[in-house]
């Protein structure tokens, strides 16, 4: 779960980065570090979820809000599959 956090923040730190030192779009770099940080979250937060079993659902803790939040986070700002696409037109260009 870790490992998959950092991956995340570190295609943010590169598509900002991208943004700062180069004159041309950064499309891909924001589509493909928003596709894989909202998977991700998703992933690490089912995966919370598990390890907590019955608690990772009652209403209140950290865990069930965080599962609820991340599920949005698929859909906020472009769903998975619109950042595929972008990533797509970008890499066939």
């Amino acid at each position: 779960m870790a490992v998959k956090i950092d991956a995340a923040a570190l295609l943010v730190y590169r598509a900002a980065w991208q943004g700062d030192a180069s004159e041309r779009g950064i499309a891909r770099e924001a589509a493909m570090a928003k596709l894989y940080s909202s998977e991700t979250a998703f992933e690490v937060i089912d995966d919370a979820l598990q390890i907590f079993g019955g608690l990772g659902v009652v209403r209140g803790t950290t865990v069930e809000r965080l599962f609820r939040h991340a599920r949005a986070f698929r859909i906020f700002d472009g769903t998975s599959e619109i950042q595929r696409l972008i990533i797509a037109r970008n890499v066939l260009r």
